[in-house]
């Protein structure tokens, strides 16, 4: 069995410090639970708004990233049930970043379990957890990391955290 895995906003909390980036820049408040869309820029301050994807474009974002709870135990746990791969999209000027994040917080040990790609399916896995609706073509192909900006997509399965996920009993 072969777990794919997606960074951001699944270990990464990369959002918690776009928006600090964001509302430091524009005096704004927005908040993670605000964006309800998978487009954020809908949310942003309007002087910002395409432009708040040039947070991302910066590599120094993910060293004030922190883990997203437990998921360090999560991937632990995975690692009993079958092989484990980081999967995750990038934008330019980031490339092997989340990569070292990885390796820094102890996930990964081999760059051979890591992969950028922005087709995840091009992968092969048997199961995908990741945030990214637009990730699963097909319902039943893996886990949709419950994010503010995914609620509203109806998923076969989905899990709201790590922990969750850890005492579930997993058929796949």
């Amino acid at each position: 069995m072969i777990f794919a895995v997606d960074c951001d906003d699944v270990l990464i909390d990369l959002m918690s410090e776009w928006i600090y980036r964001h509302n430091k820049d524009f005096d704004s408040n927005l908040k993670k639970e605000d964006i309800t869309d998978w487009d954020i820029s809908k949310f942003s301050h309007p002087s910002c708004g395409k432009n708040i994807y040039k947070y991302i474009e910066d590599p120094s974002i993910y060293d004030y990233c922190k883990p997203i709870e437990n998921s360090l135990k999560g991937i632990e746990h995975l690692r009993t049930l079958g092989r484990v791969i980081f999967v995750t999209s990038w934008n330019v000027g980031i490339a092997g970043r989340k990569y070292t994040w990885l390796k820094d917080h102890g996930y990964i040990d081999s760059i051979n379990d890591y992969f950028e790609a922005h087709d995840k399916n091009m992968i092969k896995f048997n199961c995908l957890i990741d945030d990214g609706p637009h990730n699963f073509p097909n319902l039943y192909s893996g886990f949709l990391f419950t994010q503010p900006w995914n609620k509203n997509f109806n998923h076969y399965r989905r899990i709201n955290n790590w922990e969750e996920f850890i005492n579930m009993k997993v058929i796949l």
